[in-house]
C-alpha cells in the first residue's frame, strides 16, 4: 500500500469528499470519472472531464432469457453504488460520510453509520474498524480484523479483502464544533481537519 502523498499513489477510481462550514451547511460529495480521463471529452469553456460510466452496464445478458435492464441502450442511466450521506438530528446536521470502492461503498457508508450510531464508536474509531462486503457471492468478503466467527457458527463463509472502501465524515458535536476524520491507513491514509473547530 502507498503512503499519502507518494507520487502514483492516486487511484483511478472514485473520489469522495466531505465537508461544513459554521453555519451548517455541508455537503458530502462522491466522483468518479470511471477510467483515467473518463470518456476522454472536456466540457469546452468549463475545464472538466466527462465521466465513462459505461463500466456500470452490464454487456452480456445476465438474466438468462429475460430482458436485462442494465444492458446500455438510450435514455438509460448505469447503476451506482455510490451512497455521499447527511444524518440530520432534529432538522440539523448530524453526521456526513461518504466513500469510495465500487460496488462496496454503500456497505462501508452502512458500516461506518453503524458502527457511530448504533455501536457508539467515536467518528475516527468508526471509520476505522475492520469492514466486510457482501455483493451478492457465496462469501462474505471481509478485512483482516472484522469479527467473523459469530457469522461463521451462523453458516457464512468468508473470503479476505485487504482494505474495503476509503471513507471520510465529518460530525457536528453537542458543544458546536466539528470533527473531521478520514482513513488512517486505507488507500495510504486520508486526509482531515478543520480550520477552526468553534467558528
Amino acid at each position: 500500500m502507498a503512503a499519502a502523498g507518494v507520487a502514483g499513489s492516486d487511484d483511478v477510481s472514485t473520489t469522495h469528499l466531505t465537508t461544513a462550514d459554521r453555519w451548517g451547511n455541508v455537503v458530502a460529495y462522491t466522483l468518479t470519472i470511471e477510467s483515467t480521463g473518463g470518456n476522454g471529452m472536456v466540457v469546452p469553456g468549463r475545464g472538466f472531464l466527462l465521466n465513462n460510466e459505461l463500466t456500470d452496464f452490464n454487456f452480456t445478458g445476465t438474466q438468462g432469457d429475460a430482458p436485462d435492464p442494465n444492458l446500455p441502450g438510450p435514455g438509460k442511466r448505469p447503476r451506482s453504488s455510490m451512497a455521499p450521506t447527511i444524518v440530520l438530528m432534529e432538522g440539523k446536521p448530524l453526521l456526513a460520510v461518504g466513500s469510495p470502492g465500487g460496488s462496496t461503498i454503500i456497505t462501508t457508508v452502512l458500516q461506518v453509520l453503524m458502527n457511530r450510531l448504533d455501536l457508539g464508536m467515536g467518528l475516527p474509531e468508526a471509520i476505522a474498524a475492520p469492514r466486510a462486503t457482501q455483493r451478492n457471492t457465496a462469501a462474505v468478503q471481509a478485512e483482516p480484523g472484522f469479527p467473523r466467527t459469530g457469522l461463521q457458527a451462523l453458516g457464512h463463509t468468508f473470503s479476505d479483502n485487504p482494505e474495503i472502501g476509503a471513507a471520510t465524515g465529518i460530525e457536528f458535536l453537542g458543544d458546536g464544533s466539528l470533527l473531521a476524520a478520514a482513513e488512517p491507513t486505507r488507500r495510504g491514509g486520508g486526509s482531515a481537519g478543520v480550520v477552526d473547530p468553534r467558528s
